[in-house]
This record gives C-alpha cells, sequence and structure tokens, in this order.
C-alpha cells in the first residue's frame, strides 16, 4: 500500500486539531440565545417570547372541585407550566382574573374556552395573585392560588370566565377555564352512561391472554369496572367481553373470572351493546333493515374447558317484557351435551350481561341523523320500540327551549345526552395529568349548569364517550363527577324516561364520521361473508366458519376504531386477506398434461385441504370435446389439511388426438368451490391396439416353439427303444445308469457275454 503524503498528513492534522475549536464555538453559540433569554427573564420577571411557543412550553388553569364553588367560600385555583426546552426558566408571576358578567349560554362557554387569545375584557376582575417557581428542563412547575370568598360572594349563580396570566408584557402567557358558582340544583333526574367495552379488535372474540392483560390490575376492563363500583352509573356492557370469558370454562384467566363475577355482582342498571358495540349508523347506512347479531358461538366452545361445570342458569327476565324476549330468543333452552357429558352454554347464556332495563340502542357520537332514528325506532324488542341514544348536536327542541333528555322524534323515543358535558367528561376521563384533568371536569360541571338553568325540571343526560383508553384515576374521577353534575345526584334510566317525552326533531346530516365509509366496507365485508357461508356448505357444520366470520364482522364494525382510522384499514385489509385465503384452501391441484394410451382408463388427480376439517365435495369432470367419455361426477372426501387422490374414470373414441377437461369443484348442494382448471390430454388409443397385436404374435411364437420342442422330445423317445425287448426287462432309455453292472445272473446259454448293446440317442 502506497504511504501517504508528508503534506496531506500535515493537512488532516491540522483539521483534527481544529474540531475542538469548532465545536467550543458551536457551544458557545447554542448556549448564547438560552443565556440572554434567561437574563431578560431575571430582570423583567416574565417568561421569553420563545417560551409562548406550544412546542417548548404549555401553561394551564383549573379550579378545584371540578370548577364549582358555593357563594361565601372560597375556591382554589391551581396553575401550572411545564417547561419542553433544554434550559431553566426562572420564577414568574402568575395573576389570576375573573368576571361579574357570567358566561349565559353555550356558544359563550364554547368561545371562550377555545378562543385562541383571550379576550381582557371579558374578566376585568383581579382574584388572585401568586408565582411558579423556576422550572428545571423538561420539568414541571406549578402554584396554588385563591379566590377568597368575599369576590365569590359577589357573584351571582351562574358560569364566569377564569384567565391566569404567566409572566408579563408581550411575551406573556395565557390559560383560560371557568367556574361555576352553584345555584338551584333542579328537580329533573341526572343520568350517567358508563360503557364497559374492551380496545377493538379484528378477531371474534378476545383471547385468554388478551383478558389476561385487560381484566388485571391497571388493565382497561378492571379499570372501567372499578370506576363505577359504589355509583348510581348505568352500565353499557359490550355482550362480546361477557361471552369471551364464558366460551374459555376453566381456561379462562382466573382474573378474568373475577372481574365478571364483579361484574355480575354490581346492582347497577345496564343495558347491552351490539356484540362488538358495532356502529348502528354504519349497518343502516349498508342498507340493512335491522341491525346484525350473532346466531351462534359454538365453534368457540372447547367440551373439555366444561367438564364438571354446572351450566350457569339463563339470564333472568326482570320484566314481562323481558320474559317474553327470551322466551322468543330460546324457544327451547336446552344445553348442548358434548361428548363425556359436559354440558355446553348456549348462546343466551354466554351473553348475558346481568339484569337488563330494556333494550337501548347507541349509535356513535354525530353519526345519526333522522333517517337512523327513525329506522332504529321502527324496530320492535319486547313489543315495544326500543330507546336511541343521541347526541345533543343532533336534535332541536320543538319549542325552541333547551333539549330534555327524555324526548320522541317523529314517534320513536330517545334519550339525548349532552354533548357537551359529555365530552369534557370522556376527555378527563382519559388524562394521566392531574390539571387537564380539573380543566375537563370544570368544563362538564359549566354545561350541566347551564343546563340547568335552561329547565329545572328537566333531566339531563350525560356519557363517557367510547374512549380509545381510560386513565386509572381519571376514569373514576370523571365518573363519581358525572353522577353528581349541578348538585344533582344521578338516578336511574327509569326515572329519566319517567313521564311524558319532549317532542323534537333531529336536525341536519350526520357529522362527518366516516360513516358512508364504513357502510362501504360493511358491504364488502357482507359480499365475504356471503361467499364464505356458500363455501361452508362443504362442512359438516358450516357454522365452524361462519360463526366467527359474522363476529369478527362486528368487531371490525366497532366504535373503538373510530378514533383509530389507520389501524381500522390495516384490519379490514388483514381481513380481506384472511377470507381470500380460506376460499383458497380447498381447490384441484393443477395437474401437468396427461397421456392416455388406452381407449379407456381411469385419470388421478389431486383435492388440495389446507382446512382444519374433513370437506365432503364432488368433482366434475367436464371435457371440451365429444371423443373423450368422463365421469362427470367422482365424490371427494378429503381429510383436514392433506391432499387426496381422485381417480376419474375416462373413455376415448378415438385412436389418436388432442383433448382437454375442465375440473371443477362443487359442494354437495352445487356451490362451486374454487376456479376450473384446465386440464390437456393427448389420446394414443392405437398403441393399445399394436402392444396387444406384438403380444399375441409373441405368446403364438413361444406356443408353437413348445409344441415343436415336445413334439421332437417323444420322437427321440420312440427311436431309442428297441423293438424286440421286453418291455418289463429292458431299461428304459430314459432311465440312467444303463452303463452299470447288471444285477441279473448271466444266462447258461451265454455265458460271459460281453459284446456291446445297441447305442440310444437321449434327447
Amino acid at each position: 500500500m502506497t504511504p501517504s503524503h508528508p503534506v496531506s498528513a500535515r493537512h488532516r492534522l491540522r483539521r483534527l486539531a481544529a474540531v475542538p475549536a469548532l465545536l467550543a464555538a458551536l457551544l458557545a453559540v447554542t448556549l448564547a440565545a438560552p443565556a440572554a433569554a434567561l437574563e431578560r427573564m431575571a430582570t423583567a420577571a416574565t417568561v421569553p417570547a420563545a417560551t409562548g411557543d406550544a412546542s417548548t412550553m404549555t401553561f394551564s388553569v383549573a379550579p378545584a372541585g371540578a370548577g364549582v364553588v358555593t357563594a361565601g367560600q372560597p375556591l382554589a385555583v391551581a396553575v401550572s407550566a411545564r417547561n419542553a426546552t433544554g434550559s431553566t426558566i426562572p420564577a414568574a408571576a402568575v395573576r389570576l382574573s375573573a368576571s361579574v358578567r357570567p358566561l349565559t349560554t353555550r356558544a359563550d362557554v364554547r368561545d371562550w374556552l377555545a378562543a385562541s387569545t383571550a379576550d381582557p375584557a371579558r374578566t376585568e376582575l383581579a382574584v388572585g395573585t401568586g408565582e411558579i417557581p423556576s422550572i428545571v428542563p423538561l420539568g414541571v412547575g406549578s402554584a396554588n392560588l385563591t379566590i377568597d370568598a368575599a369576590t365569590i360572594a359577589g357573584l351571582a349563580p351562574g358560569v364566569y370566565p377564569l384567565r391566569a396570566d404567566y409572566g408579563a408584557d408581550a411575551s406573556a402567557m395565557t390559560a383560560v377555564s371557568v367556574l361555576v358558582v352553584s345555584g338551584d340544583a333542579g328537580t329533573g333526574a341526572l343520568g350517567l352512561v358508563v360503557p364497559i367495552t374492551a380496545p377493538p379488535i379484528a378477531d371474534g372474540l378476545l383471547s385468554a391472554a388478551q383478558l389476561g392483560d385487560l381484566t388485571s390490575s391497571g388493565g382497561s376492563l378492571r379499570t372501567q369496572l372499578d370506576a363505577v363500583v359504589g355509583t348510581p352509573a348505568i352500565l353499557a356492557v359490550d355482550p362480546a367481553v361477557v361471552a369471551a370469558i364464558r366460551v374459555l370454562g376453566i381456561s379462562a384467566p382466573a382474573s378474568a373470572t373475577q372481574w365478571l363475577a364483579d361484574l355480575m355482582a354490581l346492582p347497577n342498571e345496564r343495558f347491552a351493546l351490539q356484540f362488538g358495540d358495532a356502529d348502528l349508523a354504519a349497518q343502516l347506512a349498508s342498507g340493512l333493515a335491522t341491525p346484525l347479531t350473532v346466531t351462534t358461538l359454538a365453534p368457540y366452545l372447547t367440551a373439555s374447558d366444561f367438564t364438571g361445570l354446572t351450566p350457569s342458569p339463563a339470564p333472568t327476565p326482570t320484566t314481562a317484557a323481558d320474559a317474553d324476549q327470551a322466551a322468543a330468543a330460546t324457544p327451547t333452552p336446552t344445553p348442548s351435551t358434548a361428548p363425556g357429558g359436559s354440558v355446553l352454554p348456549t348462546l343466551a347464556q354466554l351473553t348475558d350481561i346481568g339484569p337488563r332495563v330494556g333494550t337501548v340502542l347507541w349509535p356513535a357520537s354525530g353519526s345519526v341523523d333522522a333517517g337512523t332514528v327513525s329506522t332504529l325506532g321502527a324496530l320492535t324488542v319486547d313489543d315495544a320500540s326500543p330507546i336511541t341514544l343521541v347526541d345533543s348536536a343532533s336534535v332541536a327542541s320543538a319549542s325552541g327551549q333547551a333539549t330534555p333528555a327524555w324526548a320522541s322524534a317523529d314517534g320513536a323515543p330517545v334519550l339525548v345526552y349532552d354533548v357537551d358535558a359529555s365530552r369534557a367528561l370522556t376527555t378527563a376521563a382519559t388524562s394521566d395529568v392531574a390539571i387537564t384533568r380539573a380543566e375537563a371536569l370544570a368544563e362538564a360541571s359549566a354545561f350541566a349548569a347551564l343546563a340547568v338553568a335552561a329547565d329545572p325540571t328537566a333531566p339531563v343526560l350525560v356519557v363517557l364517550d367510547r374512549p380509545a383508553d381510560v386513565s386509572t384515576v381519571g376514569d373514576r374521577a370523571a365518573v363519581v363527577q358525572g353522577t353528581h353534575l349541578a348538585g344533582r345526584t344521578a338516578s336511574s334510566l327509569s326515572a329519566l324516561t319517567s313521564g311524558s317525552p319532549a317532542t323534537v326533531s333531529i336536525v341536519g346530516e350526520a357529522a362527518d364520521t366516516g360513516t358512508a365509509t364504513r357502510a362501504a366496507d360493511l358491504s364488502g365485508l357482507l359480499a365475504g361473508e356471503e361467499e364464505l357461508t356458500s363455501f361452508a356448505t362443504i362442512l359438516t357444520d358450516a357454522a365452524v366458519i361462519t360463526a366467527p366470520e359474522r363476529a369478527s364482522i362486528l368487531q371490525l364494525l366497532g366504535n373503538g376504531w373510530l378514533s383509530q382510522p389507520t389501524q381500522a384499514a390495516a384490519a379490514l385489509s388483514a381481513h380481506r386477506t384472511q377470507t381470500q385465503q380460506t376460499l383458497d384452501a380447498v381447490a384441484v391441484v393443477p395437474p401437468s398434461d396427461i397421456t392416455l394410451a388406452a381407449t379407456s382408463a381411469p385419470l388421478t388427480f389431486s383435492v388440495r385441504n389446507d382446512l382444519p376439517w374433513p370437506v365432503s365435495l364432488e368433482l366434475i369432470a367436464t371435457p371440451n370435446d365429444p371423443r373423450l367419455i368422463v365421469q362427470n361426477t367422482t365424490l371427494v372426501e378429503a381429510g383436514p389439511s392433506q391432499s387426496t387422490r381422485v381417480q376419474v374414470p375416462v373413455q376415448a373414441r378415438v385412436g389418436s388426438g388432442e383433448s382437454s377437461l375442465a375440473l371443477q369443484l362443487r359442494s354437495t348442494s352445487s356451490v362451486e368451490i374454487g376456479g376450473t382448471v384446465p386440464v390437456h390430454v393427448t389420446v394414443r388409443a392405437e398403441w393399445e391396439s399394436v402392444g396387444v397385436a406384438v403380444m399375441a404374435t409373441l405368446i403364438a411364437a413361444l406356443i408353437v416353439v413348445g409344441i415343436v420342442r415336445t413334439v421332437r422330445k417323444l420322437r427321440r423317445r420312440a427311436a431309442s427303444t428297441p423293438a424286440d425287448a421286453p418291455s418289463d426287462s429292458t431299461p428304459s432309455d430314459d432311465q440312467p445308469g444303463d452303463d452299470a453292472p447288471s444285477n441279473h445272473t448271466p444266462s447258461n446259454d451265454a455265458p460271459g457275454d460281453t459284446s456291446p448293446k445297441e447305442e440310444g440317442t437321449h434327447a
């Protein structure tokens, strides 16, 4: 290798020596701006303009006690700043202000909370000051301020704007919230609906591993259940969750079994969601007259998991209507008995959520329009129309006043929930940050107070919407606050629906929640299900394919996917691929070209079965011309996960020629399975005639040769025997030992006769 030039080496040394100096210069430039900013902050006691950037600093304010204060009592207010920079932020002053003018409409509250810049004219009343200490890089600084009782005493009941300023001059940061001075709680009922649902999945049921995670401490299902314990919340339970636990029998994780026992022991009123919490609006938009249901979950059951178990009793109806429904759903509720004596649970037992309060349908928020409500209201369950839950943004009161919770839309019974308060409660339920949770709870209190002020006698309904995930602390806080909004205590669903419903109308079109797209996706899923249903006719029990497919479709329609559109699209794509793989699992193995060297012979083909179950079908062979006579239908019994050989008898009407067959698999009910497989056949039947003639000639030649040899042998024997020799004393020519000494005594007439005997020829 050629050594480096000395000059080049010196150049490299100079460059390396310059690196430390360059790094030092860059470091000085990098630190210069933060240092200058810190100096300005120390001088002006303010936050630099750069820290007002949402990418580097956040500032929040929230009142304690969910923002509700009684006149004459002080109110604690928390402020918090998060430093996302790499520099320490020095201490800065915080000023708190409010107003003597309340926010009287929902629009006022929304505008105040959503404004990018708070209007100083809305908060002319200074109510407190404080200081946030210096904040280390990536740290959080906070302070607690107090609005004194005298200030609160001067405020009438209502919702008031609250503002906090951090720093001073043009570089200050501002955060806003609301506070509620409580007034009359009113006389109307309050209700809170809490969903008990699992995160969205693409399979028909949760697996044992998934259930173990979700029902253990800190899991989503355990958190949801613990949040409602001891509260009057109304539960909306996904029956797919309880079914997933029950189908496992003794194999269910201990945490899942305990979770189910805890759910069934709760005294809370409840109603069942669609299986998998499927999107109702998308189902109706796809053209379905009624929502989809599962018909059986038997393929998920394993007999050994129920050995020695006493089957759960059938769900106990709580009303006469429930009894009628149970009778209609299971006319003969006889559990099936598996081999070995295990009694398997019925569908009603698997999906039992406990005593229900009736049929309530809950479309996703913003997904309903007049057609959706009308169609759902026209359904008949328990000889009555089901109640549809709708959000207040989709409803207008006929009187022009605030929309009450219990209403009727074109004759369809509806429960209207406060969409603003519900959205805020859902935010609180999903937040692990204390001040974010406190902000959301104060917002929920404000909207509930406005609803009560509009009509003190009207019932109020709020919901925790289907969150993507819940916070262990936040979910409990949201439920507790949701059951005590506006000074009321939540009551039962029957209390909410007592009295005459108000008349309302469904206004506008459904919000853009992707309903049209999901309806199109559902149409594709149903088309795939129809293909699988036809395909499953090759099985002894078609439900092993059709039941999981229906359950998977409902899970893919789950409302939990609405907040995860990318993951939902991937799940749909994977399901389509899986469907096609199932349809391709049984097929004729494409054979190579066949030469038929006879006028008739069986042709052998292979049928592939990749399914884990045996299949029964027919192989249909169709020639393309009349020169071949083929057995048209051949029964095929193919074992699971293997290829089966099938022989099809064929006859040729010509001695030589080219032809082909078309092979098609069909179920015994004449459903085509897979595509048509062509087979090229070359007929060489004249070879058979040539072969027979050659064989006949060879056989005839062998026979002639055998006859000739036999005749010659007989002639030689006859020629070797003397005509005058006694037949009883002269040895035969064929006997061995002609040259041996005779055992007879020589005669007296010829003593010592040693003359040679006549020679004979042996064949």
